[in-house]
């Protein structure tokens, strides 16, 4: 039996920020349809520091989508990779068009569910967690300076938390002429009632992955469940913008809640 995929979503400025630079987008399939492909999620962070980040963010959200699905493969870490290059000359050529949002760039994270399995394609340090009754496990290597320093034993995890250029990144969408993908070749497989969360900056470095855990194991509804983990980042402060995706996966009859739902972030 296929199984069945809820989907919420949530986006805020966060408390401290004016403008709102973060951009999500996921492919609903048409009722009793499935695309071969699988359903796709895909979250960017605007590149703070430049201007352009909101624009950044909404050009490879959408330009990813429609090359994703538009690619002919059938390969899915393939056509993942040739998404997020073009995705990447389109936030350059954009940024040439217009001086004033020149150089802008953004992160740039997407996760594909097929059946049961679960392929992703990762630029910066927004990341994807694979969610289970109880256990989260970080599949994606945020592209930080913070992290290579915390990967060559410089400092510990927790220092990485409060270093001051924990907000610079290696690597980002639009930056600079090449870039860096992170593709799983192969899938990571997904047991039954488990969720993919896709999130931002703003997310993780408020809360721990311990907490956000627990309100997703607290909260079925995945809509709820990004709803409270926004809720729960303003509360530690809102320091930025703050997005999070999450789809769960179900075998068997799909509870009465379970329509794919398709929000626009604000």
């Amino acid at each position: 039996m296929r199984p069945t995929y809820t989907v919420g979503a949530c986006t805020d400025r966060g408390r401290r920020k004016i403008v709102n630079e973060d951009a999500y987008i996921f492919f609903p399939p048409e009722e009793g349809q499935r695309h071969f492909k699988g359903l796709l999620l895909a979250l960017a962070d605007g590149m703070g520091g430049r201007a352009g980040g909101d624009q950044a963010s909404k050009i490879a959200v959408n330009t990813l989508l429609n090359v994703f699905y538009k690619d002919d493969s059938s390969d899915i870490a393939e056509s993942l990779e040739r998404a997020f290059t073009e995705a990447h000359k389109a936030v350059i050529e954009a940024g040439d068009k217009d001086v004033r949002v020149q150089g802008m760039a953004t992160t740039l994270t997407a996760a594909v569910v097929v059946d049961n399995h679960l392929y992703h394609g990762h630029v910066g340090d927004s990341r994807a967690y694979i969610v289970e009754a109880d256990a989260i496990r970080c599949i994606t290597e945020d592209h930080s300076f913070v992290a290579s320093l915390v990967k060559a034993g410089a400092i510990s995890a927790e220092e990485a938390r409060t270093h001051p250029q924990r907000n610079v990144i290696t690597q980002a969408v639009g930056a600079s002429e090449k870039l860096r993908i992170d593709l799983s070749r192969k899938p990571h497989r997904l047991e039954n009632g488990s969720s993919v969360l896709l999130c931002c900056d703003g997310l993780y470095k408020d809360l721990r992955d311990e907490e956000i855990l627990e309100a997703i194991r607290k909260t079925p509804d995945p809509q709820a469940a990004c709803e409270t983990l926004i809720t729960m980042a303003n509360e530690r402060g809102g320091s930025d913008n703050i997005t999070a995706v999450l789809v769960r996966i179900d075998r068997g009859q799909a509870p009465a809640n379970s329509l794919l739902r398709v929000l626009d972030a604000r």
